[in-house]
């Protein structure tokens, strides 16, 4: 190598980028078995949409019409447009690019720890360093896995992305506020502002970027001298602390939870709070030491623990308070440990608080962790002396066993059947990864040992009794003619004493249109209507806002194939009252229509428009749709009148 200084200033710009070049390479080789993967739990839920998508039409209701969150993620959406014409027959399209975001995070975790290793770290190179690896640490590690190969959780990844191009952002124009205080205060404010609006349009937790970067300034960064103690406290307050405290206060609206919300989590907000103390522990400990073998998509059989019931929680509590409490009060002695836990707990403020979302999922951890990753890292590179070179060589041992392991978990997702027995048998009482595992195996081997693995799990968890449904489904679609009865009982005594779970309204819907196309002997719109009355007088589903909608929806459409129009148009409207939808105005609208009632239907349209969605996205949508229904009722009419007007020929 040239000795010369200028080669040796140019060889300290580049290793890097090579480095990182080099990882994101390795990166690709470790995620690609995953690409024989296939579509898993919400997936489906949110995705559907995109087999209705042919044209720009289409393309644009489907992006406007999500529901996931409350903002309905539309640049999320949007993003599985050009996988559009693979969806439900190959999930390699949808994989790749989730990969590939992936790989675009790393880099943007590259940039950005690089400009955070330069506040705590003086010496370039070894800021250097420790970015790289933070950055193959991060990329590598098997946690963190299921962010990317759980299709729809590119709303997490995508997210963070522009939660990661706002850091980046903000940190580069910062540098830059001691000669240019007007102009990067003006560049920190866009990056905060564009970066977290589209952040949100992603996913909802992309809010926290002023959060993160408020901890980045109280832990790291100090007032910049070029502005007035006035101005920069003003500034701070309105665009980091007020974001930050409006999240705190809608936090504390979230609790209590109601009687419904209880009955169905089965937890309440202080159950779930103490759960979340130990669980973030857990994701730590998982995040840095766990073999591949203890992850995995499927956690809802996880509970949260009653608060004083088990001392580890409590100690788990008392623990994260001590360590809140020191970071806050040691930060300036130890920025790197305090900045580790507040960029943690910061990262997990909103899905791991009082939101009522489910325990436990892997993918929370996708941006939270790279704090405790960074600390790890620095505390790595910084051992003194003799074991300087040794601590060094185990940080990148570390990061190749943790390449290892993810490959293990990737080749374990990319052959779907062998993942599904695996996450089966990993946790028996999870019904999500039993009703996987029976999906893969009527798809690859046949409907009996589907309907065995949905049996066995019934027998042995008797509160999800529901689970038999798909097996009377199949039992349907398999031998139409035979006695069923016998199931058909067991589900009527089983399911008002069943847990809580939305998949039972899919499965009596895929039910009831098995029951009107193979004509099953046992199994009639009436049978599933029975079963639908059994589960209501389940306090669980009963207390349900969403799920009596759900089952006036599933009502009307069962009038509705009996021909009677006026019980199909009276659950239609008690499923309006509940909450007015898309499909439930096309529902109503058609019905009406299809009843020759074309001034009922133009009057429901009229009043629909005075109860549309608050969020304009979702208002603008369903705005479109009612002007075509409207259009609809109008050349309906007019096929009629011409259909049934005298011959006043000659």
């Amino acid at each position: 190598m040239d000795s010369r200084p200028g080669a040796r200033s140019r060889w300290v710009v580049l290793w890097p980028w090579l480095a990182v070049i080099s990882l994101l390479a390795v990166g690709w080789l470790v995620y690609r078995p995953a690409l024989g993967g296939t579509f898993l739990l919400d997936d489906h839920s949110n995705l559907a949409g995109l087999a209705s998508v042919t044209e720009l039409r289409s393309a644009l209701h489907f992006v406007l019409s999500g529901d996931a969150g409350p903002l309905g993620r539309p640049l999320a959406l949007a993003s599985f447009l050009p996988q559009a014409s693979a969806w439900g027959t190959d999930a390699t399209p949808f994989i790749r690019a989730n990969i590939l975001i992936h790989l675009i995070n790393g880099l943007l975790v590259f940039l950005f720890s690089g400009q955070v290793a330069r506040t705590v770290v003086p010496d370039r190179k070894d800021a250097l360093i420790l970015a790289v690896s933070t950055t193959a640490v991060w990329l590598l590690m098997p946690l963190l896995a299921s962010s990317s190969l759980l299709i729809v959780q590119r709303m997490t990844t995508l997210s963070a992305t522009f939660v990661l191009c706002g850091l980046a952002g903000y940190m580069a124009a910062r540098r830059h506020v001691a000669e240019q205080p007007r102009v990067a205060l003006a560049g920190m404010t866009l990056a905060l502002v564009v970066c977290t609006l589209f952040a949100l349009l992603t996913k909802e937790n992309g809010v926290l970027l002023p959060t993160f970067v408020l901890v980045i300034e109280v832990v790291l960064l100090g007032p910049p001298r070029s502005l007035s103690p006035v101005q920069w406290n003003t500034w701070r307050g309105l665009f980091l602390a007020t974001p930050t405290l409006l999240i705190v206060a809608y936090l504390v609206t979230q609790a209590p939870y109601s009687d419904d919300l209880v009955a169905r989590r089965g937890f309440a907000a202080a159950d779930r709070l103490f759960g979340e103390a130990r669980i973030l522990w857990e994701y730590l400990l998982n995040a840095f030491y766990a073999p591949g073998a203890e992850l995995g998509p499927f956690h809802e059989s996880r509970r949260a623990d009653a608060p004083l019931s088990d001392p580890l929680t409590v100690a788990a509590v008392i623990a994260w308070i001590l360590a809140f409490a020191a970071a806050v009060r040691w930060r300036q002695r130890y920025p790197v440990a305090a900045f580790a836990v507040l960029w943690f707990l910061a990262g997990h403020l909103l899905e791991s608080t009082t939101v009522p979302l489910e325990l436990y999922f892997e993918h929370r951890n996708y941006l939270p962790i790279i704090g405790p990753i960074f600390a790890l890292c620095y505390l790595a590179l910084q051992v003194p002396g003799r074991l300087r070179l040794i601590s060094r060589v185990a940080l990148a041992a570390y990061a190749v066993i943790n390449a290892g392991i993810l490959f293990g978990v990737t080749s374990l997702w990319g052959n779907p059947l062998q993942a599904a027995t695996f996450w089966h048998k990993q946790d028996p009482t999870s019904v999500r990864a039993a009703t996987t595992l029976a999906s893969r195996l009527l798809a690859t081997v046949g409907p009996d040992p589907a309907i065995a693995t949905l049996r066995g799990f019934a027998g042995r968890n008797p509160d999800h009794a529901y689970i038999r449904i798909p097996e009377l489904n199949l039992y349907c679609m398999m031998a139409p003619r035979e006695d069923h009865s016998d199931l058909v009982e067991y589900l009527e005594s089983s399911l008002p004493s069943a847990a809580f779970s939305f998949t039972v309204g899919d499965m009596l819907d895929q039910l009831l249109t098995s029951s009107i196309g193979t004509q099953c002997d046992s199994v009639r719109p009436t049978t599933v209507a029975d079963l639908a009355a059994a589960l209501m007088e389940n306090p669980r589903y009963n207390m349900s806002i969403r799920y009596n909608r759900f089952h006036h929806m599933l009502m009307a459409r069962i009038a509705r194939t009996s021909g009677d129009t006026e019980e199909t148009l009276d659950h239609l409207a008690r499923a309006v009252d509940i909450g007015p939808s898309d499909d439930l105005n096309m529902m109503t609208v058609t019905t009406l229509v299809e009843a020759r009632r074309f001034d009922e239907a133009r009057s429901f349209i009229d009043d629909a428009r005075d109860s549309l969605s608050p969020r304009p996205l979702r208002r603008y949508n369903s705005l479109r749709n009612l002007d075509e229904l409207l259009l609809y009722v109008n050349e309906a009419e007019k096929l009629y009148e011409n259909r049934v007007a005298p011959d006043t020929g000659d």
